[in-house]
Order: structure tokens, then sequence, then C-alpha cells
């Protein structure tokens, strides 16, 4: 059962980060930003994760997944705030720099 409040998240195919799905209008995007997410509640959420789901059959973004968030919007699960974070660890270049 979904939580009360739920974001959309997924990975952008291009480089693997995460990004979250926003819907203004009749628009939709993918932003890395967790705080420009759009919230939904139990009855948005099944139409606005269909929408999701069309860009993972574009090759836009893959493993479209529902988080639930708190009243203060974070999200619920530890594994969703350590991904929200970004990368937990340095690689390639970054590791010098």
């Amino acid at each position: 059962m979904p939580h009360a409040l739920n974001i959309i998240s997924a990975n952008d195919l291009r480089d693997g980060l995460n990004v979250y799905f926003i819907q203004d209008g009749g628009s939709a995007r993918w932003d890395r930003d967790i705080s420009l997410a759009t919230i939904y509640d139990e009855d948005e959420l099944s139409a606005a994760f269909d929408r999701a789901k069309q860009d993972m059959d574009n090759n836009i973004v893959v493993d479209c997944i529902i988080v639930p968030i708190d009243d203060n919007h974070n999200p619920v699960t530890t594994r969703e705030r350590i991904r929200a974070g970004g990368p937990s660890v340095k690689y390639g270049n970054q590791i010098t720099n």
C-alpha cells in the first residue's frame, strides 16, 4: 500500500545518477534535485507512475520507483535517503580533486 505522500525516482540512462519526476501542468521532466520532485498523494500516484514509466519505455530513465516521503518531504527509507545524497564514494578523477 502506498504511503500518504510519495515522489517518483529513477536513474538517468545516460549517467546513472538519481533523478526525480516533475510534472508541471501538461509537461513532465526529470531533475537531480529531490526538492523539485512533484509530491503525489495516493489518489494521484498511479497515473503519475504510469506517465513516468513511459520515459523508461523511451530510454530516458531506468528503474522507476515510488519513494515514500515524510511530512518534511524527506525519504522515509534509509536506502532512499542515501540515494538522494548522491554517490557515496569518489571515483575516477574525483579522487584527486
